[in-house]
């Protein structure tokens, strides 16, 4: 393991194309995954290992948020950080209502060609049908977060805690992790919790207060708050064997065929709690990372490639599509609903929900950087040289446009 770097360190890496590419992967599994009857959902990372795409996306998400955010803490200070992180979580709570909104209209409209209402009782939104005065005072107040529409509600409750963590680094790099971790296991302890509101005792589906910690676990790798692993043979072949074993009590075709393996999935389905991030789906998660990174060490130019980089733009523009593709799964879980779940209708549902996706990542990249918008050209004989950056300094700009600093190196590999 190395020593974890100060967090004063005005240094920020080059773009890391592994959280776009990754990040975009796991938006297109989170739609897959969403489709009641998509025959696709059986090849997801769910279906083989005890981590799934919302673990990867909420890492990610912690990951990514320093490499937003963390500079402005370091360079305008605590207010201007914690400014662009209150303006961000309104971004996030209009896109929630919007997506709300949105799913909701959908089951309107197709009530009687998809039965949406049917489907509606299906997502738990059948209650803003029928009260949607006291629905949307709870949609507003995030005590009504219906079935599926839980993922910003949580990015929005771990993202505010961000200027917190800030603070507690300050005092020392590793209070932020100690401090998660101690929120963590009280959950555990003590049950702590959010209600639905959708339900009598229905709570929040992805517990708040246990999720935090894979999130700062991403924004304290990412800012250097705690120490990167090395990829140490030991280290990673410990990682695969739990990965391996994961994978073995997950897929039907092995456990079956073995007692042992089969008395281990019972046990750890007995126990594992998914809303309040199980220990066993967080290590499973960690190790497949570290895997994962070790096999890309030294080979990272493979996500540069033609295949990647629709999967890199998705990445890019996570929000819209994170959103976008919600719309989608539902719409397309209303016409499977309706049509069954054969092979054309597969055909229909997941080509056009992933063409979509991507045209809606380029056209939301075009649209931040329209071509009206491009910097001129520099005048004949005048130099337009950029100011030299101080020694050990690199900048680059965040999807604001605004030169961003910060302790945030990629992890090496």
């Amino acid at each position: 393991m190395t020593s974890p770097k100060p967090t004063t360190s005005p240094v920020k890496k080059p773009r890391d194309v592994r959280v776009d590419f990754f990040r975009g992967a796991a938006l297109i599994i989170i739609f897959v995954a969403h489709v009641p009857g998509n025959v696709l959902g059986d090849w997801i990372p769910a279906r083989f290992g005890l981590s799934d795409a919302a673990h990867m996306f909420v890492f990610i998400s912690g990951y990514a948020a320093a490499i937003a955010f963390g500079g402005t803490f370091l360079r305008f200070g605590f207010l201007a950080g914690a400014g662009r992180i209150a303006i961000r979580c309104a971004q996030l709570f209009g896109a929630h209502i919007g997506l709300f909104i949105a799913v909701a209209t959908l089951c309107a409209v197709f009530a009687d060609q998809l039965g949406g209402l049917e489907y509606a009782a299906h997502l738990n939104i059948g209650g803003f049908f029928a009260e949607p005065g006291h629905a949307l005072t709870g949609l507003f107040t995030l005590s009504y977060v219906p079935t599926f529409f839980d993922i910003l509600p949580l990015y929005m409750v771990v993202l505010a805690l961000v200027p917190v963590a800030t603070l507690l680094a300050r005092l020392h790099p590793y209070l932020p992790m100690t401090v998660s971790a101690v929120v963590w296991l009280a959950v555990q302890v003590q049950g702590y919790a959010l209600p639905a509101g959708y339900a009598e005792n229905a709570l929040w589906g992805f517990n708040p207060f246990a999720w935090q910690l894979i999130f700062f676990t991403g924004y304290s790798l990412s800012m250097g708050w705690i120490a990167r692993p090395s990829f140490s043979r030991p280290l990673v072949t410990l990682a695969a064997i739990y990965v391996a074993v994961s994978a073995a009590a997950m897929i039907p075709l092995i456990y079956e065929s073995a007692e042992l393996l089969a008395m281990l999935r019972d046990w750890v389905l007995a126990h594992a709690s998914k809303p309040d991030l199980d220990i066993r789906q967080y290590l499973h998660f960690l190790a497949l990372a570290l895997v994962v990174l070790a096999l890309l060490e030294g080979r990272t130019q493979v996500l540069a490639g033609a295949w990647a980089k629709p999967f890199v733009k998705i990445g890019q523009q996570a929000l819209v599509v994170f959103v976008s593709g919600m719309t989608l799964s539902h719409l397309g879980g209303m016409v499977m609903q309706t049509y069954g779940t054969d092979l054309p209708v597969q055909l229909l549902v997941n080509g056009v929900g992933f063409g979509a996706l991507f045209a809606i990542a380029y056209v939301s990249a075009w649209v931040k950087n329209p071509p009206w918008k491009a910097k001129s050209a520099p005048r004949a004989g005048i130099a337009a040289l950029p100011a030299a950056a101080p020694a050990g300094l690199s900048v680059s700009s965040d999807s604001s446009g605004l030169p961003e600093t910060g302790a945030l190196a990629a992890p090496r590999g």
